[in-house]
C-alpha cells in the first residue's frame, strides 16, 4: 500500500513539475520582452513607441496637446466658451475620481503607464545582446523618456512614487506603499538625466531627429530650472543645485547649437525643420495619416474660441525695446490699430493683426476700402511674413485663391460677425501662430513639422537661472535674450539700462531684470505650454486673480451687441466674469480619490 502511495505522490509532484514547466513556457510565436528586445534594432524599434509622449499638434486635434492646459489655466489665453473657464480662475478645481485617458493627462494626469513602458524597455538591457556600449546607449534614452514623464508628475504632484523597475502583482510593496519625497524623485530624475548625458552614444546613432546627448542636456535645462525656482519661491532645499545644473547644461546645449532660425513664424510653421539652426528636435509628420494635427493651419477651420488676453498683449514690447508703460512709441490702446502699432514682430504672428476690407461676391474677392488706414497691417504683413503663411486678410476654409471666405475685419467678434461665422473671438485677440497657407493632404491633415526643443528655451532657461544665482550680466544677456531680438524687430537688451522704473507695471516683488528675463520668455514661449507652470513655480498664482480682458472697443461699433468691462459705452472687451482667485492648494494636483481609497497608504496634497 505504501508502495503504491509514493508512487501516486511521486507521480503528481512530477506531474505537477511538469505542468508548471508547461505553463511557464514563453510562447514560440509570440512577442514577449525575452524574445523582443535581444538586438539593438529591437530596442530602435521598441523605442519609437516612446517619442509618442511628444504628442506634437496632434493631441486634441488643433493645437499642441498642452496648450489648452497650460496657457488657457494661465494668462496667456482663454478657452472663449460658456462653462470653460478655467476651474483654477474660477474656483472650480474639483479632486477627480481617476488619473487616467484626461484631457490633462500629460500634463497632470496621475498615471504611470508611460513609466511602465519605459521600464519594460530598461529591464530588458542586461539580458539583452547588446555590446556595454550600446547597453548604456539604451539605457541613457531610457532615462530620458522615463525623466520627461517624472518631470510632469513632479510638476503637477509633488511626491510621486518613484518605479524603478517594471512591477507585477507581487510587487505589493511598491502598489501599495507611499508617495516617495519629491527629493528623491528629483534627485533620481538629476541623477539618471546626467548618468544619460555621460553614456548616451554619440553623435545620432538612430539616425537624425532621435534622443541624442543634446536632448538630455536640454530637459535638464528644462527640469533643473523648472526644480531650481520651484524650491526656491516655496521654501524647500536645495534649489541651488537644480538652477545650477541647468546653468551648467545650458552652457554645453549652448555650444553646440549659437544660432536660431531667423523667422519666428517658420518655427511653427515649416513643412520640415531638418536641419534648421536651434532645433533640437521636432516631430516631423507623414502625409495621409489621419492621427496628425487637423487645426493648426488657416484654411479649413471654422473657429477655435482660443483667444490671448490683454495681459498677454500688453507683455509684448515696443519697437524701442521698451514696454507699452513707458515706451516712447506706444500709441495707445483706444483702437486694436493703435495698440499693434510698433510693436515686437512675434506678436503679429501670435494674434491676427488688425484690418478692414470689402468682401466682394463670390467671397473669397475682396478689395480696400476708402479708408488707407484700414490696410495699415495687411501691408505690413506683406513684408513680414515669407514665406506668405500669414498674409491678411484672413481666409477660411481656403484651398487655393480661388476659394475659401475672406474674413472682413478683425477683431471679427462672434456676438457681431457680419454674417460671417469663421474666425471669430470673444476677446478680439484671435490666436492664430500655428496658421498657416500650406495645402492640407489627401486626408485634410496638415503635416507642419512641430518643434518640441529648441536652443530659444535653453537660452531663456540659462538667462534666468543665472539671475535667479545672481549672476545675470550684459555677457549673459548677450549670449542669450540678445539672439532672440533681432527676429523680433526689437532693439538688442542693455542691462545696466533696466531700472525700478523700466517698467511702471512690473510687480513689485521681482526683481527690474529678472521681470524682464520672464517678460521675454513669455513672449517668445507664448503657447508653447510653459506659462501655467512658471506661475506655479515663481509663486505667482496670483496673477490670475484679475479679469481676462480683451480690445478696447466703442460698442456702438459693434451694435452695442459686446459685454463691456465696467458696463460703459467704451472699454474693454469681456467675456468671463471677474476671477474668483487663485487657492494655495493649486500650486499642487489633487491625488484622485479613487487612488486614495485603493491605497491607504497615499496622502492627499495640502488644502484638497
Amino acid at each position: 500500500m505504501k508502495k503504491y502511495t509514493y508512487i501516486t505522490l511521486l507521480s503528481g509532484l512530477l506531474l505537477g513539475a511538469c505542468q508548471k514547466d508547461l505553463l511557464n513556457q514563453q510562447p514560440k510565436t509570440q512577442l514577449t520582452v525575452a524574445n523582443a528586445l535581444v538586438t539593438y534594432t529591437n530596442f530602435q524599434t521598441y523605442a519609437w513607441g516612446l517619442y509618442d509622449y511628444f504628442t506634437g499638434y496632434g493631441g486634441n486635434g488643433f493645437y499642441p496637446a498642452n496648450l489648452l492646459s497650460q496657457e488657457c489655466n494661465s494668462d496667456n489665453m482663454a478657452e472663449t466658451l460658456i462653462g470653460y473657464q478655467s476651474a483654477y480662475i474660477n474656483d472650480t478645481k474639483i479632486i477627480p475620481t481617476t488619473g487616467g485617458a484626461t484631457s490633462e493627462l500629460v500634463i497632470s494626469g496621475w498615471d504611470f503607464s508611460y513609466i511602465r513602458q519605459v521600464n519594460v524597455m530598461l529591464d530588458a538591457i542586461n539580458d539583452a545582446q547588446l555590446a556595454a556600449a550600446d547597453q548604456a546607449h539604451w539605457r541613457s534614452v531610457g532615462y530620458f523618456f522615463r525623466a520627461l514623464r517624472y518631470y510632469d508628475l513632479i510638476a503637477a504632484f509633488g511626491d510621486v512614487p518613484w518605479i524603478a523597475h517594471t512591477l507585477n502583482e507581487d510587487s505589493t510593496a511598491q502598489l501599495f506603499g507611499p508617495r516617495t519625497s519629491r527629493d528623491t524623485v528629483a534627485q533620481n530624475v538629476l541623477s539618471d538625466l546626467e548618468w544619460a548625458d555621460a553614456n548616451i552614444g554619440t553623435g545620432t546613432p538612430d539616425g537624425a531627429n532621435t534622443v541624442n546627448q543634446a536632448c538630455i542636456d536640454a530637459l535638464i535645462s528644462r527640469f533643473g530650472l523648472f526644480e531650481g525656482t520651484y524650491r526656491k519661491y516655496h521654501n524647500l532645499p536645495n534649489a541651488d543645485m537644480y538652477l545650477q545644473a541647468c546653468a551648467t547644461y545650458s552652457q554645453k546645449v549652448m555650444t553646440q547649437y549659437q544660432t536660431c532660425m531667423s523667422s519666428y513664424d517658420l518655427v511653427y510653421n515649416s513643412l520640415t525643420l531638418a536641419g534648421q539652426p536651434g532645433i533640437i528636435l521636432y516631430k516631423l509628420y507623414a502625409p495621409n495619416l489621419t492621427d496628425h494635427e487637423f487645426g493648426p493651419r488657416l484654411m479649413g477651420s471654422t473657429s477655435e474660441n482660443l483667444d490671448m488676453t490683454k495681459d498677454a498683449v500688453a507683455s509684448y514690447l515696443c519697437a524701442d525695446g521698451r514696454p507699452v508703460s513707458t515706451s516712447a512709441v506706444y500709441a495707445g490702446d483706444s483702437t486694436m490699430f493703435t495698440e499693434f502699432r510698433n510693436r515686437d514682430r512675434r506678436l503679429y504672428f501670435t494674434v491676427i493683426p488688425p484690418y478692414t476690407v470689402t468682401v466682394g461676391s463670390p467671397n473669397y474677392t475682396w478689395s480696400y476700402t476708402a479708408n488707407p488706414a484700414d490696410a495699415e497691417y495687411i501691408h505690413m504683413m506683406d513684408t513680414l511674413s515669407t514665406p506668405s503663411n500669414k498674409p491678411l486678410p484672413m481666409v477660411q476654409w481656403s484651398q487655393n485663391e480661388n476659394t475659401g471666405t475672406v474674413i472682413s475685419e478683425v477683431p471679427h467678434f462672434y456676438l457681431y460677425n457680419n454674417g460671417q461665422p469663421q474666425a471669430i473671438s470673444q476677446l478680439g485677440y484671435f490666436y492664430w501662430k500655428q496658421f498657416n497657407r500650406y495645402p492640407l493632404d489627401a486626408s485634410s491633415y496638415s503635416t507642419t513639422a512641430c518643434p518640441l526643443l529648441r536652443i530659444e528655451e535653453v537660452w531663456l532657461n540659462y538667462a534666468e537661472a543665472m539671475a535667479e544665482e545672481g549672476s545675470f550680466t550684459q555677457a549673459v544677456a548677450d549670449q542669450t535674450i540678445n539672439k532672440l531680438r533681432p527676429r523680433a524687430g526689437l532693439p538688442a537688451m542693455t542691462v545696466a539700462s533696466i531700472d525700478a522704473g523700466f517698467d511702471t507695471n512690473r510687480d513689485p516683488d521681482v526683481d527690474p531684470v529678472l521681470w524682464e528675463i520672464r517678460r521675454e520668455r513669455r513672449v517668445e514661449l507664448m503657447g508653447d505650454g510653459f506659462r501655467f507652470n512658471d506661475l506655479k513655480r515663481w509663486a505667482k498664482g496670483a496673477y490670475l486673480n484679475k479679469p481676462q480682458l480683451g480690445v478696447h472697443v466703442s460698442n456702438a461699433s459693434y451694435g452695442n451687441k459686446l459685454s463691456i468691462y465696467g458696463g460703459g459705452p467704451s472699454g474693454y472687451v469681456q467675456f468671463f466674469p471677474a476671477p474668483v482667485g487663485w487657492q494655495p492648494q493649486y500650486y499642487l494636483e489633487p491625488i484622485p480619490s479613487q487612488e486614495l481609497t485603493l491605497n491607504k497608504t497615499l496622502k492627499q496634497n495640502p488644502g484638497w
